[in-house]
């Protein structure tokens, strides 16, 4: 009996370059339904150049999907990335192109699929209606998400968040002040917060 995985297309993958940065977008989705499966920031390491960074981030994406969502990473990916063209209908690519040159709300129209409890379904939800250049603390998302006293669980859901970006985890900010943590490092969700206040 043939897999239903082998039937499906293999995903795809594009990327933009965040303004002023070194950083580069990057999105992995199902091309049949231009679903969002992961997604987030690569950061260049010491002198490595950002296409390399690219590469490395590919590959870490890959490796959390088939540790969290093993069916959506037997597909495996092209390796060629799309990229948004004149007259051809490339909606991850063309959104993520939107959002890096300054159109932030460009992401919030994409379909995403991952795997999650309830309540982390129900607090990714809401980190999507956190509009750009407003932040809103952990106990501001827990709220969002209908659990007020559920902050420690609401943090939970913004680390396992698998589509960073498009998904938006570094709209959330702690309370005390200061951006917090963030899975591809402070300065890349300063530099996030920074284009979206600039851009909002």
């Amino acid at each position: 009996m043939t897999h239903p995985a082998a039937m499906l297309p293999e995903l795809r993958w594009t990327a933009a370059a965040l303004p002023d940065t070194e950083m580069t977008l990057v999105a992995v989705y199902s091309p049949e339904d231009g679903a969002v499966r992961a997604s987030g920031v690569a950061v260049p390491r010491d002198e490595e150049p950002p296409a390399a960074a690219v590469g490395r981030l590919l590959l870490e994406l890959m490796d959390r999907l088939e540790a969290i969502a093993p069916e959506t990473a037997e597909r495996e990916m092209d390796p060629r990335p799309v990229e948004p063209r004149d007259g051809v209908d490339q909606p991850v690519a063309d959104a993520l192109a939107a959002y890096a040159a300054g159109d932030v709300a460009a992401l919030d129209a994409l379909p995403v699929v991952q795997p999650g409890t309830g309540f982390r379904q129900d607090a990714w939800a809401a980190l999507r209606s956190v509009p750009p250049g407003a932040p809103v603390t952990y106990g501001e998302l827990a709220a969002r998400a209908g659990s007020p006293r559920a902050v420690r669980a609401a943090g939970g859901a913004c680390a396992a968040n698998l589509a960073a970006v498009v998904v938006p985890c570094h709209r959330v900010v702690p309370a005390a002040g200061g951006t917090g943590s963030y899975l591809y490092g402070p300065a890349a969700k300063a530099a996030l917060l920074e284009h979206e206040a600039r851009h909002a």
